[in-house]
């Protein structure tokens, strides 16, 4: 099981890592590539959230990617950055949602609809996945102490 999850953990956390990559690097073009909210339904003010959002999260995304490294190689901190890492993506797709829901109640355009549901489902799975390694992960930081 280990192996399974350190592998989704480097490939999806990894695509999402990538995908901000080329978000801080040239915001235009990962707008071009669907990566971003398309800008001429987008309102400003969400296009600088999401583009300062994008180097954050080169600093915040990349511990599960490294976790799931740790995991298939079986050093064993492993536990303890999946668990921080996992940490960090459950508060950050429940924020990233919170985001969007204020802005939408506010009237601010968020995008088409296509894809919102998808960045939602992003959230959503993101959540989901925080949630998995965080259960998997502990019972080896318990058993340290």
């Amino acid at each position: 099981m280990q192996q399974i999850l350190g592998w989704i953990l480097i490939i999806f956390p990894g695509i999402l890592l990538v995908t901000q990559l080329i978000s801080s690097v040239n915001f235009t073009l990962a707008q071009k590539l669907g990566l971003q909210e398309k800008p001429e339904e987008t309102d400003t003010l969400l296009q600088r959230a999401e583009k300062y959002t994008a180097y954050w999260d080169l600093v915040t995304l990349l511990w599960l990617p490294v976790a799931g490294a740790l995991m298939v190689l079986n050093i064993s901190v492993w536990p303890i950055v999946a668990f921080f890492g996992a940490t960090i993506y459950l508060d950050a797709a429940g924020r990233e949602a919170a985001k969007i829901l204020s802005f939408k109640h506010e009237g601010v355009r968020i995008g088409p609809p296509v894809q919102q549901r998808l960045f939602f489902i992003t959230y959503i799975v993101m959540a989901i996945l925080g949630i998995i390694v965080i259960a998997y992960s502990i019972k080896p930081i318990l058993n340290v102490l």
